[in-house]
């Protein structure tokens, strides 16, 4: 358990750092962009990259593959079966994604009529989103071949690499916009060429760090005993993972309808929203993975039990507080970090709204990356396809009910209420399968956290009018230091509340530090 909570730890730590450096470029893309129609077809053109990476980088295939690889380390006696299985399963994602660039490359102008059908009413914000789209999509190739070295990476355990990585894109960005702005058209046009810089940058620093353990070379993939296993597991996971991310691409869908803006809000609030999802979620997910992985395939249930446990309350003990703090300061959160430049007042007003409704659904968030775990980790990648797209059509329908009456906010409120459908299920399959058993301490730990949360809510609100009542009157500064100190006075207030109530204790504390 305190391997486990280390590299939750080290994962949590840069992914923080990227994080940072990913609000620094928000802050200059707003900045430079606001929420303009050359941002909204950057971001349109953006999402298809970004969709397959989510789909690569944290789904389908690092699920299908670490339990694989896995049990390969484990049962090998030597490394070349391991060697043989990281070249064969390069290859053939190298092979994938040339090709997918290819057609995506040619099928542009038709891929952004789908993704984004109201555009080609606006002839200025689909020209310039198909020609995004064509200089960043080759960064597909990059990232999903950087999505698979941290895999191999993190069932050695060296997830330092894999987590620093998104920073290399974050650098690129911010650099692309100086550098690179005073000699193209738009920023738009600087930002699609920093992410292709980007991805290649990433790749380079994951396969330096896989030499380590190996040198994988391209070769024609072989489909040995292995490579099926892992496509029998990455068929199912990657539509699966796909029908998850189709929530996000549906929001857009629908979103290229309202007025010119809200793809750009629901953008910068997804991006907040983000912040505690990758470095609590997707950071539990992504060692907890290794470890369960191993613990199952070993038989040993006590761990098993215990890693699953303690993983979904430490889950819940960071989710919700960040969701409470991200509904409740909303407002000064926007407008503090973006408000300048090209976003305007307005723009806060539309892009805090939309953040509270995404913070509703971030706790679910955070939950279905774990409780996801405990299916791939029994290599069963076929139950979460189901239950994403039970998901993904209460999303549908609820952003279409939803946006006559609350544009962009509609589509924040069915994204939330669509990740708790998917993370009940999820629990419920579990337990009925009786591949989750939850612990006397777990429940416990879960009434007393449920007591220190109504506390942390009206302390919150309090500070929240007491600092906050006379927003565009202060100074951007005390601003600045109203909600740092806010973020302080609340978290020191949490962190007392959970030792009295021995949530956590300092033993636990002293044992995670000594590791």
């Amino acid at each position: 358990m305190q391997s486990l909570f280390r590299s939750f730890f080290t994962v949590s730590f840069y992914t923080l750092l990227s994080r940072i450096l990913g609000f620094v470029r928000d802050i200059l893309i707003a900045r430079f962009l606001g929420s303009t129609v050359t941002a909204d077809a950057f971001f349109v053109a953006f999402r298809i990259p970004n969709f397959f990476r989510r789909v690569l980088a944290e789904g389908a295939y690092s699920a299908a593959l670490v339990p694989v690889f896995s049990g390969i380390v484990i049962d090998s006696k030597d490394d070349h079966e391991a060697a043989d299985f990281v070249e064969n399963t390069m290859s053939l994602l190298l092979f994938v994604t040339v090709g997918l660039t290819i057609i995506f490359f040619f099928g542009m102008p038709y891929i952004i009529q789908i993704l984004a059908p109201g555009f080609p009413v606006n002839s200025e914000a689909f020209d310039l989103a198909v020609y995004f789209g064509k200089i960043i999509f080759p960064y597909l190739i990059f990232i999903s071949l950087a999505a698979h070295f941290t895999s191999i990476l993190n069932v050695h355990e060296r997830f330092a690499a894999g987590a620093f990585a998104p920073a290399i894109l974050n650098i690129s960005f911010i650099l692309s916009l100086y550098i690179i702005t005073p000699y193209v058209s738009s920023a738009g046009h600087a930002l699609s060429i920093g992410v292709l810089i980007g991805g290649i940058g990433q790749f380079l620093f994951l396969y330096r760090s896989t030499l380590s353990f190996y040198k994988p070379k391209l070769k024609f993939p072989e489909l040995n005993k292995r490579l099926r296993k892992f496509f029998r597991l990455f068929i199912p996971g990657v539509i699966g993972s796909g029908v998850i991310q189709l929530n996000i691409i549906i929001g857009t869908i629908i979103a290229s309808f309202l007025p010119i803006g809200a793809i750009s809000h629901l953008y910068y609030a997804d991006r907040l929203n983000q912040l505690p999802l990758a470095i609590f979620g997707i950071a539990l997910g992504i060692v907890l993975l290794p470890g369960l992985s191993k613990a199952i395939k070993s038989d040993n249930n006590e761990m098993t039990k215990k890693l699953q446990n303690r993983s979904l309350e430490f889950a819940l003990l960071i989710s919700i507080p960040s969701a409470i703090g991200l509904y409740i300061l909303s407002l000064p959160i926007v407008h503090i970090l973006f408000e300048r430049g090209a976003f305007t007042k307005e723009d806060t007003l539309y892009t805090s709204n939309v953040l509270g409704y995404f913070a509703l659904g971030l706790p679910a968030y955070v939950l279905i990356k774990v409780l996801i775990v405990c299916f791939f980790a029994r290599e069963d990648t076929k139950t979460p396809l189901y239950i994403s797209i039970i998901s993904v059509i209460t999303n549908i329908v609820l952003s279409l009910v939803l946006i006559s009456t609350m544009r962009e906010m509609g589509i924040a409120l069915a994204t939330a209420i669509s990740a708790w459908v998917n993370a009940l299920l999820l629990f419920i399959i579990l337990i009925g399968k009786q591949n989750l058993d939850l612990d006397g301490q777990f429940l416990t730990n879960i009434f007393k956290l449920l007591l220190s949360l109504i506390i942390l809510v009206f302390i919150t609100q309090y500070l929240e009018i007491f600092f906050f009542a006379q927003l565009y009157s202060v100074d951007i500064l005390n601003n600045i230091f109203y909600l740092v100190l806010t973020i302080i006075i609340t978290a020191v207030i949490y962190g007392i509340i959970i030792f009295i109530l021995k949530i956590i204790t300092i033993t636990d504390i002293k044992n995670y530090l000594k590791k």
